[in-house]
């Protein structure tokens, strides 16, 4: 009988160890993205852990107004729209008195965009690394030709963000008296007077 009794603790004490070794609670963190370091409950000293750098993405949709000092200055006019980590957009160049039209793509890390810009009717491509601090904008630049002219400089600029437009949206007619009487509960009865 005995041996019945150790055998079915050794048996019930098992089970609770897979149970328990498949839920993740053995002394580390399952995140998802990788194992924590162990973690001791009820000492009085703890270290953070640090999972990876917080990241706020700053949404840069508006009018750019960019000025590249390199070896001729340009200034960029452009309309950008932001979804995201994607950056669209289009606009003017003027160097030496002309103007082109450019179109824009590139991406945004936090408040760290970096786009392209391609000139219409021209062969030229720019490369922008930028850094957004508020609405005034900073960085460099590179530029290549088809015809082998590389260019560098730096940028200064600010951004007018766009306001996001929204309208309320009605989501019915109806009207629901507990709403604005509080809550209801039991029945009702009429006062008559006759």
């Amino acid at each position: 009988m005995a041996l019945v009794e150790v055998s079915t603790t050794t048996l019930l004490f098992a089970c609770l160890v897979v149970s328990a070794s498949s839920q993740g609670y053995m002394g580390t963190v399952s995140t998802g993205t990788g194992i924590l370091s162990p973690l001791t409950v009820g000492f009085g000293a703890s270290s953070p852990v640090v999972m990876g750098a917080m990241s706020s993405q700053v949404n840069l949709t508006g009018s750019w107004s960019l000025d590249l000092r390199g070896k001729n200055i340009k200034h960029l006019d452009l309309q950008i729209f932001q979804e995201s980590d994607m950056i669209v957009g289009s606009g003017t160049m003027t160097s030496n008195g002309a103007s082109h039209d450019v179109a824009v793509a590139g991406s945004a890390a936090g408040d760290r965009p970096t786009i392209f810009i391609a000139t219409f009717n021209q062969t030229e491509a720019f490369r922008l690394k930028l850094s957004a601090s508020g609405t005034a904008l900073a960085g460099e630049y590179d530029l290549l030709s088809a015809d082998g002219v590389r260019e560098s400089g730096t940028i200064t600029g600010s951004v007018a963000l766009a306001t996001k437009q929204s309208s309320p949206t009605v989501l019915g007619t109806g009207t629901n008296p507990s709403a604005t009487s509080g809550a209801f509960v039991g029945a009702t009865g009429a006062s008559s007077t006759e």
